[in-house]
């Protein structure tokens, strides 16, 4: 067995998974040999203040406040300090925490290394759902706020921050939606109907506030909910920078998407869709109900993810791989801008 002082000395290399979080300074594997000839490796992730991000200088000032707040750097450290990990429903755990190292405006977490073994399908979906609901429903709003010190991320703040001045900004411009790219990948009415959706968000952001909550994930997205024993195993959920109180059903959004964005999904999104939402309401049970759950989740859907799926920030990839991407992007938004109209337009 190995201590945490070993595996501070083993070498390490980049985790090779895309770090988007501004507060996420370096995500890496250390990797060592035990005496009895066994390898073992630990995740190593290290935090810094989002103003500490090259990101950081490119957001107007006016939102900097905004973003030091919804992106607090010490978040994460404080939910694996909280005492959830032992608390956590039948079938659904957290990483274990090897150790955490502080240091002035740096924090390193040592972490399990979980493995994944499970493909993706509409069973494995529907599971991941359903854990997400027990975690909610095992830890509704208010007691999570009390017993844990949750604190709620309001989602209003994205959508008349990024979305409207940036997402929306972009997409004003003619020469945006007459780019091949784009105009390759979106219907006829997608221009209309997004612009049509962006004037209903007010009132349905404010219809949330009166949705049942319970502990959420923040970033379900399938990368970080992990089945490292198979189907019979946990469900390891990782990656906690995001962890809040929110309406239940919120986190089903990113785990439509998550796989859509990399390009990595090859299901029907409506499989996806229907998988999810008939999972995430066996596993919370009485705590919720059909129309909340999906007027949260075609809320958040919409600002985290359909406004601004047309945005295609990876230059790193040829045209080929561009225009792929995009088209599976621009095929699950379609799905959000339906499914978020629909509920946009129906009385809380």
């Amino acid at each position: 067995m190995w201590t945490i002082d070993q595996a501070r000395t083993w070498p390490r290399t980049p985790l090779g998974h895309r770090v988007a979080n501004m507060t996420t300074r370096s995500l890496e594997r250390a990797t060592g040999t035990l005496p009895d000839g066994r390898r073992a490796s630990v995740v190593v992730k290290t935090l810094q203040p989002a103003s500490a991000s090259p990101i950081f200088a490119v957001i107007p000032p006016q939102f900097h406040a905004t973003v030091l707040r919804e992106l607090h750097w010490l978040d994460e450290p404080r939910v694996y300090r909280s005492g959830l990990a032992d608390t956590m429903p039948d079938g659904v755990r957290m990483p274990i925490v090897h150790a955490i190292d502080e240091e002035p405006e740096l924090v390193t977490l040592w972490l399990e290394d979980v493995d994944d073994v499970t493909p993706w399908d509409p069973a494995r979906y529907r599971r991941s759902a359903a854990a997400l609901a027990r975690l909610g429903a095992r830890w509704p709003g208010d007691t999570a706020m009390e017993q844990l010190g949750m604190g709620h991320r309001d989602i209003a703040g994205l959508f008349f921050g990024k979305v409207t001045h940036n997402d929306l900004a972009i997409q004003m411009d003619d020469a945006f939606w007459a780019s091949p790219l784009v105009a390759d990948c979106v219907d006829e009415h997608h221009r209309a109907d997004l612009f049509r959706l962006a004037e209903l968000m007010p009132p349905m952001i404010a219809s949330l506030d009166s949705l049942p909550r319970g502990m959420c994930h923040g970033d379900a997205a399938p990368d970080n909910l992990r089945e490292p024993s198979g189907v019979d195993g946990p469900i390891v959920v990782i990656d906690w920078s995001y962890g809040n109180v929110d309406a239940l059903g919120s986190d089903l959004g990113q785990l439509l998407v998550g796989r859509f964005d990399e390009g990595r999904e090859h299901l029907d999104t409506e499989v996806i869709a229907t998988a999810i939402l008939g999972g995430f309401l066996e596993g919370v049970g009485d705590a919720s109900d059909a129309v909340s759950v999906e007027r949260a989740f075609a809320a958040h859907l919409a600002i985290r993810s359909v406004f601004g799926a047309l945005l295609l920030d990876r230059p790193d990839l040829d045209e080929p791989d561009q225009a792929r991407i995009l088209a599976e992007r621009a095929n699950v938004a379609r799905y959000g801008l339906d499914l978020a109209l629909r509920w946009a337009t129906t009385p809380a």
